[in-house]
């Protein structure tokens, strides 16, 4: 099964967060850039996902 993602997606991920930096990277994955530059993302998206949740419900 293919997965397609949309172009919205990709670019509010480019204009969010352009490419891989280790100076964001915790010590202990400096040898792993694939996972740090993935766990990071995740950890933004999953910070985004809650300000939004919580803007929309009234907070922040």
């Amino acid at each position: 099964m293919e997965i397609e993602i949309p172009t919205v997606i990709e670019e509010l991920y480019l204009g969010l967060y352009p490419g891989p930096d280790p100076k964001f990277w915790p010590d202990y994955l400096k040898d792993d850039p694939v996972r740090a530059h993935g766990l990071l993302s995740f950890y933004r998206g999953l910070r985004l996902g809650f300000q939004m949740a919580s803007l929309c419900l009234g907070g922040m």
